[in-house]
């Protein structure tokens, strides 16, 4: 499955089961002027983040079969969990009901 298909697959089950989750769009796009606009001001933001139905803060990255995590985006999720948010990997919907959403 393509990550554009986990993305949106993932997006709809966890809206489905009532969490509130926002789509982020991190990287860059070239300007008209040759620049370079950053879409976020922190690497490695996942893909969602937004709060379960029960409040606790959550952050999704959905990757393909054999996406890696970059380690702007492992230092993130290290940072996210300490601070007690959820953070989970989703490369289909069962990592998402694994992880008890």
């Amino acid at each position: 499955m393509a990550e554009s298909e986990v993305v949106r697959a993932c997006r709809e089950y966890l809206l489905l089961r009532g969490h509130f989750v926002v789509r982020i769009n991190g990287g860059a796009f070239r300007t008209e002027r040759g620049g370079f606009m950053r879409c976020t001001d922190t690497n490695g933001t996942p893909d969602f983040m937004g709060v379960t139905l029960d409040g606790r803060p959550l952050a999704v990255e959905a990757k393909s079969g054999k996406g890696r995590m970059s380690e702007s985006q492992k230092a993130f999720r290290e940072a996210w969990v300490k601070r007690c948010g959820i953070f989970v990997v989703a490369r289909n919907i069962e990592d998402l009901q694994e992880a008890g959403l």
